[in-house]
């Protein structure tokens, strides 16, 4: 029972880490638009946030080992905190880039200690349900974080305080435990030319992923603040949706995964992403309750085909190949999402406006679709009983550093 109790408290902290999180990606875009910065810069911001993130998802696992998980999280969590305060203090771009790019290390620091102390915490044979939960609970944050800080008394500089002080709420879990800390397991030196050589389509998918989700996300408060009268609830009720879709499709799909080829799975997930996509482009203004159902439908499919490239590219590797191969597809993933803000800002500022928006996700999507299914054609699948299970693992997931692999496994043909 302690383990599990130790477990809820890590859950518990990443979820008030995770209903800020949610919370800031509605409202930072909104008041950047208030404050009529160009979309450009609306997007550098993210970008800086994408940097922020990779650096800090390689860097943890060093400072973990060098201090612990518990004043690891205290760090991050501190720094987290820290940087969302300071955007209170003005609208300097900068200054912006700099404390969201500040904000993203802490994420990744955060991450990476909750996913290595629950791996580290749960007895092998629950892990997988564990992991399953904890997923659940943070997707959870993401879609309450919006309307707990999107309130209309708030405020901009409201929602800033009631973020930082979620995130600084966050420590007090973790620093009562009463668990002695784990140790971060030695992970294999990551090339990541290795993931390009063994499974082309997941680091396409990867990419893709990083480039359309991020890119989009960017920029969806402010299209969304535009479909109601009420700006803020309705940016929640979007994003809600688009993460309440992801949450429903993304275990069907990955059992639908374990018995196709998993390169047409991402094919129907991207094409169907797409379709949402071009139908929002055509009706740019569909109204809260239709725009929550189509970025629904969106959200359903283009968030759910990251954690279907990682169990593509198993397929494909040796099992000590592991570790390395699934921090290959977050570098992926992680170029997408610096680029992706840029190009959706670009597309945003040019004549089409917000259509010119979902006028590039859908037709990125469907490029995504049409690659997967030529590299069907040029490759055959894996069989099914070399497939690796299915994992629910989210594209900013650290969980690359707690994969098992056994010592005395066979290498794979």
């Amino acid at each position: 029972m302690l383990v599990y109790r130790n477990v809820a408290v890590v859950m518990a902290a990443m979820l008030l880490f995770q209903l800020a999180a949610g919370g800031l990606w509605v409202v930072l875009p909104l008041a950047m638009d208030a404050a009529e910065w160009s979309r450009f810069s609306v997007g550098a911001t993210y970008t800086a946030y994408a940097i922020g993130f990779l650096i800090g998802a390689f860097g943890a696992p060093d400072i973990i080992r060098r201090i612990g998980h518990i004043r690891a999280f205290a760090a991050f969590a501190s720094l987290a905190a820290a940087t969302t305060l300071g955007l209170g203090l003005g609208f300097d771009f900068i200054a912006w880039m700099v404390l969201r790019g500040g904000f993203g290390l802490a994420a990744a620091g955060l991450f990476a200690v909750s996913e290595s102390w629950i791996a580290d915490a749960t007895p092998a044979e629950n892990r997988g349900a564990v992991v399953s939960v904890y997923q659940i609970v943070g997707r959870l944050g993401l879609i309450g974080g919006p309307f707990l800080m999107a309130m209309p008394a708030s405020g901009t500089l409201g929602s800033m305080i009631v973020g930082g002080m979620l995130l600084a709420l966050c420590l007090l879990p973790v620093v009562f435990t009463q668990r002695g800390q784990p140790m971060l397991p030695q992970g294999e030196v990551v090339n990541p030319m290795r993931l390009f050589k063994i499974s082309p389509a997941a680091a396409l998918a990867a990419c893709a992923a990083g480039v359309i989700n991020s890119g989009l996300f960017a920029f969806l408060p402010i299209w969304a603040g535009e479909l109601g009268e009420a700006t803020a609830q309705a940016a929640a009720i979007i994003v809600g949706c688009a993460y309440a879709g992801s949450l429903i499709t993304q275990w069907p799909a990955g059992f639908i995964s374990d018995r196709l080829d998993r390169r047409v799975v991402i094919a129907v997930l991207s094409g169907v992403a797409g379709l949402a996509a071009l139908v929002l482009a055509v009706v740019l203004n569909p109204g809260v309750t239709g725009g929550s159902i189509l970025i629904a439908l969106w959200g359903a499919s283009s968030l759910a085909y990251y954690a279907i490239a990682v169990a593509h590219a198993a397929d494909r590797s040796r099992v000590e190949e592991l570790p390395a191969i699934a921090s290959g597809l977050l570098m992926a993933w992680g170029a997408g999402s610096i680029i992706g803000p840029l190009m959706f800002g670009v597309a945003y500022s040019g004549p089409l406006g917000a259509r010119g928006l979902f006028f590039l996700a859908a037709a990125l999507s469907f490029a995504l679709a049409a690659a997967m299914l030529w590299r069907r054609r040029q490759n055959a699948p894996v069989a099914e009983e070399e497939r690796e299970p299915f994992v629910n693992m989210q594209a900013t997931s650290a969980e690359f550093a707690e994969i098992d692999v056994p010592h005395d496994a066979e290498p794979r043909p």
